[in-house]
């Protein structure tokens, strides 16, 4: 681990189609040349346990799979970029990794963890996170290919 350094870590269930895009994107950038100072990293867990990989880092990017609601008028293949403070105030990063961005980040703060200082969060907006399957739909795999350039911009190797 590269302490100080950015972590990217992409997110997601490998078998529930669209979930799996940020476990593939992180793939993808683990395999591209990247500079010395940002680490990949890929996971299926989410929660208190997402505390333990970001401690550490002082920027974190994560890539993750998003389901809105029908309502909400977002369309498959959609990325939205978000930072820490787009979580704060009520606001829920909609993910299915049980607590929140947000709180997580409180909670590894309160406990003197050295959290992150900033935190990015390219979310994809999905198109079926119930299937089982290992193939993205149409949208998000190409949406898949928007954020790996975007991420590689992020951390300067593009």
């Amino acid at each position: 681990m590269t302490l100080g350094g950015t972590l990217v870590l992409g997110m997601g269930n490998p078998i529930l189609s669209d979930d799996g895009v940020g476990l593939l994107v992180a793939g993808r950038l683990r395999e591209s040349p990247l500079p010395d100072h940002v680490e990949v990293m890929q996971s299926e867990v989410g929660g208190l346990r997402l505390l333990e990989l970001v401690r550490g880092f002082t920027r974190v990017i994560i890539i993750d799979a998003l389901r809105s609601p029908a309502e909400s008028g977002r369309h498959p293949g959609e990325v939205y970029r978000y930072e820490a403070k787009d979580f704060k105030g009520g606001h829920r990063y909609g993910s299915a990794h049980s607590i929140g961005l947000d709180t997580c980040l409180e909670i590894g703060h309160k406990l003197g963890y050295d959290m992150p200082a900033e935190v990015t969060v390219f979310a994809i907006e999905a198109e079926d996170v119930e299937t089982f399957g290992e193939e993205l739909s149409p949208p998000v795999a190409a949406a898949a290919e928007r954020v790996f350039a975007l991420v590689r911009e992020e951390v300067g190797a593009a």
